[in-house]
């Protein structure tokens, strides 16, 4: 007991007295989170295992494969369909355009429309619904172009929400961290999506004819809307779907976006890559028809490709975290040049689509190592759906003038001319992204962000 006492006044003692016995040290005015606090500022607290549910996984997995069943092969066969209904090829051409200018004209306000809307289920099944009405009526209605063109407007301006919503409700399910490993997988169901729809496609028009492609479109776009109200409303941080990582945040102004040098540079990039790209799928499925090739062959262009989209989109989501974005996304814009040149070496129908398999790296690493790319240039200043959406913007410009100019090539110059025209285009687009982007991932052991270098 005594000893009790003699350390109960002892420690009473140095209490009172612990400025002369131990000089106070001073507090640093610095606070170090902990991993559960680093994590709810992203949204993965404590209720982040709650929120990222399996139905709600599910739910975004699915709509990525029904919404790219929706318009997998619809473009090869409208060609076909345009073609046998004694459109002439720059007719053709004029009508693809027609789609992508929709898409040129609507796809920065998409992004800007869904950073701010806090309803992104809603907004996706409507927009699949009328993407799926717009197809199922081209085979209905008189075959001019006025009709044909118009559909083909309007369908191609509401398929500018598709790309902006799923990356926002894939970051607002999973956050940042997880972010290019969701969307790997993602894009693996949407692949996964287009090869249902190819081999669907090719049992539909053995059967009952190219109209049929058509009725299946609008079918499947009943189901992507249904798939995305599978996910559920609260496993959704809407606030980090923007891109915002903390409550005190706001959202700078998106023509801020337009001032950073690495944002010009791979919006450049992207151009002439989809320049060079969006209208060699559907010339390809001319070049297979024009060797004899049957419209089975046609529409196995697109499902050769699509099978290996699958697992490189996985490797993508994968290595974009271990590499960087860079590296990864450099072998899509140097597969491409590859990929057009070869077009123009070989004479077979079958030898094309076995060609068209390099088509699976380029757009399997693209559709991920681009999000994830947004994802850098946004995070904490919010923007990252209008980022998403002047990157479509510059893909949707190359799809615009592509299939213009690839229709006046095939017209008057042929083929081979045209695949040379655009592996010079794609060759340009491959060196202004390796020379002039920089990676944009940042290093694992340092905070922070990344600050924007002013043009």
């Amino acid at each position: 007991m005594y000893g009790f006492h003699s350390l109960t006044a002892t420690l009473a003692y140095m209490e009172a007295n612990r400025v002369a016995i131990l000089p106070e040290v001073p507090r640093l005015a610095v606070k170090v989170p902990m991993p559960e606090q680093a994590n709810r500022r992203e949204g993965f607290g404590k209720s982040m295992g709650e929120r990222n549910s399996t139905r709600s996984q599910f739910g975004l997995n699915a709509a990525n494969f029904f919404q790219a069943e929706m318009v997998g092969v619809v473009l090869p066969v409208l060609n076909a369909f345009l073609r046998e209904a004694h459109w002439r090829y720059d007719m053709i051409g004029i009508a693809t355009a027609t789609a992508g200018l929709g898409t040129l004209v609507f796809q920065t306000p998409a992004g800007l429309l869904t950073d701010r809307s806090s309803r992104r289920r809603l907004l996706f099944a409507t927009a699949a619904v009328l993407t799926g009405l717009c197809f199922t009526l081209i085979p209905l209605l008189p075959h001019s172009a006025a009709i044909i063109d118009s559909l083909l407007f309007i369908a191609g301006a509401v398929q500018t929400l598709f790309v902006p919503l799923m990356g926002a409700l894939a970051l607002a399910l999973v956050g940042h961290q997880r972010l290019s490993r969701t969307m790997g997988i993602n894009q693996s169901w949407n692949h996964a999506g287009n090869i249902a729809s190819a081999a669907i496609a090719m049992g539909l028009v053995a059967a009952l004819g190219l109209t049929s492609i058509f009725y299946a479109v609008g079918v499947s776009s009943v189901l992507a809307a249904i798939a995305v109200l599978i996910i559920r409303e609260r496993d959704l941080n809407e606030r980090l779907a923007t891109g915002l990582t903390r409550d005190d945040e706001q959202a700078v102004k998106w023509t801020v976006l337009l001032r950073d040098r690495v944002v010009l540079f791979l919006f450049i990039s992207i151009f002439l890559f989809h320049l060079a790209n969006a209208p060699i799928l559907p010339a390809v499925a001319l070049y297979v028809k024009k060797l004899g090739g049957s419209d089975d062959l046609m529409t196995a262009t697109v499902l050769t490709a699509q099978i290996v989209m699958v697992p490189v989109s996985l490797l993508a989501g994968k290595y974009c975290d271990l590499w960087g974005r860079k590296p990864v996304m450099a072998i899509a814009f140097w597969v491409l040049p590859l990929r057009i040149l070869s077009y123009s070496f070989v004479t077979t129908p079958s030898a094309i689509v076995w060609l068209q398999s390099l088509d699976g790296i380029g757009a399997g690493i693209y559709g991920v190592a681009v999000v994830a790319l947004s994802a850098d240039l946004t995070r904490g200043k919010g923007r990252f759906n209008t980022l998403m959406g002047l990157f479509a913007t510059a893909l949707a410009t190359g799809g615009v003038l592509g299939p213009l100019i690839t229709g006046t090539l095939i017209q008057h110059l042929g083929f081979k001319s045209t695949f040379y025209c655009f592996t010079l285009l794609a060759a340009v687009g491959a060196i202004v992204f390796t020379l002039l982007v920089p990676e944009t991932k940042a290093p694992a052991n340092i905070p922070g962000e990344r600050q924007m270098v002013e043009a």
